[in-house]
C-alpha cells in the first residue's frame, strides 16, 4: 500500500453507515513497527495484518488475540477501494499506547481515496416517546 506511507498525523473519518451520515468519528492510522511490518490502530485497538496476500482484500486480527485464547471479533478489510470496518466486542482495554508509537504515526488516506463503512451493524432505531394516556373518564367526576 504505497498511498498510506510518510504521512505524519492521525485522520479522522466519518462513520458511513448506508445512506444518512453519522456523526461518530473513528480515529485511524497506521503505525510502522521496529521490524518494518505495518500495524492498523483502530479505536484504541492495534490490529496486525491476518496472513495471506489478496489483491483486493487486506483482514486484520486484534493484536490481543494473539496473546489471548479467544480472538477479538474485528475485521478490517480493503476491498475496492474502500475500507471496510467491522467492529465487535473487546474484553479487554485498548491496546493503543500513543506515547510508545508517537514518532512511528503514518496519516492513511488524507485524500479521501477510502471511507470508513459500517457494513454489519444492526440500525439503530430511534423510539418515539410513548404518549401519555388520556385520563379515565371517572377522574373527572371526582373533581
Amino acid at each position: 500500500m504505497d498511498n498510506v506511507s510518510g504521512r505524519v498525523s492521525p485522520a479522522e473519518s466519518v462513520v458511513d453507515t448506508g445512506s444518512e451520515k453519522c456523526s461518530l468519528c473513528i480515529r485511524w492510522f497506521y503505525i510502522r513497527s521496529a521490524r518494518g511490518g505495518l500495524h492498523l490502530v483502530a479505536d484504541g485497538h492495534i490490529f496486525y495484518e491476518d496472513g495471506g496476500s489478496h489483491p483486493r482484500r487486506v483482514t486484520w486480527r486484534c493484536a490481543r488475540s494473539y496473546q489471548k485464547a479467544e480472538r477479538c471479533q474485528v475485521a478490517l478489510c480493503l476491498r475496492d477501494g474502500r475500507l471496510v470496518y467491522f467492529r465487535g466486542a473487546h474484553n479487554h482495554p485498548a491496546t493503543y499506547n500513543p506515547a510508545k508509537h508517537e514518532s512511528r504515526r503514518f496519516e492513511v488516506d488524507p485524500m479521501g481515496k477510502y471511507k470508513i463503512v459500517e457494513s454489519c451493524a444492526p440500525r439503530t432505531v430511534v423510539a418515539a416517546p410513548a404518549q401519555p394516556l388520556p385520563p379515565p373518564p371517572h377522574a373527572a367526576i371526582l373533581l
